[in-house]
């Protein structure tokens, strides 16, 4: 399953958007907000574009918005499907927009939001500390499905 695409003018124009309200004033960039959020279809605070540039481009910021926003639920995904995704994104883990649709995809789906622990911080996602370990893509998944159920069974 593909991440979602994305219209490249919407995110051109969000990008533009974000890049004038990162350090931006409140009371004069409201418009702004106002279209970005209409835009995008969100209710993104103000403070949230502060500092974007720190931490990553103004575009890779509206790309990983928007592709959280249309990535959906997959009531169908296997295990095997979990398995293939997990193994394209340590295959390459530096293509930022495909990392946002998987994760995405296995919080919605699996309720796992530090699934980006497992793959880069293991010993965070275990509390073991050992982020030394390389897991498989199979060894991933089976964890991720393990907490699914450990987590339904308390339920």
């Amino acid at each position: 399953m593909p991440p979602p695409e994305l219209d490249e003018t919407l995110v051109q124009r969000l990008a533009q958007l974000a890049s004038r309200l990162d350090g931006g004033d409140e009371s004069v960039d409201s418009p702004l907000l106002d279209e970005f959020n209409t835009l995008a279809g969100t209710e993104i605070p103000f403070a949230e574009f502060q500092g974007i540039y720190g931490a990553e481009e103004h575009i890779e910021y509206v790309r990983r918005i928007l592709t959280a926003k249309a990535t959906k639920a997959d009531p169908e995904l296997t295990r095997s499907g979990l398995i293939e995704m997990l193994a394209k994104v340590l295959a390459d883990p530096c293509n930022n927009a495909y990392l946002e649709y998987v994760f995405t995809t296995v919080e919605k789906t699996f309720g796992d939001s530090e699934v980006s622990d497992l793959v880069f911080w293991p010993g965070s996602y275990f509390g073991d500390g050992d982020d030394q370990r390389e897991l498989t893509a199979e060894e991933m998944a089976d964890a991720v499905l393990d907490r699914y159920v450990r987590r339904k069974s308390r339920e």
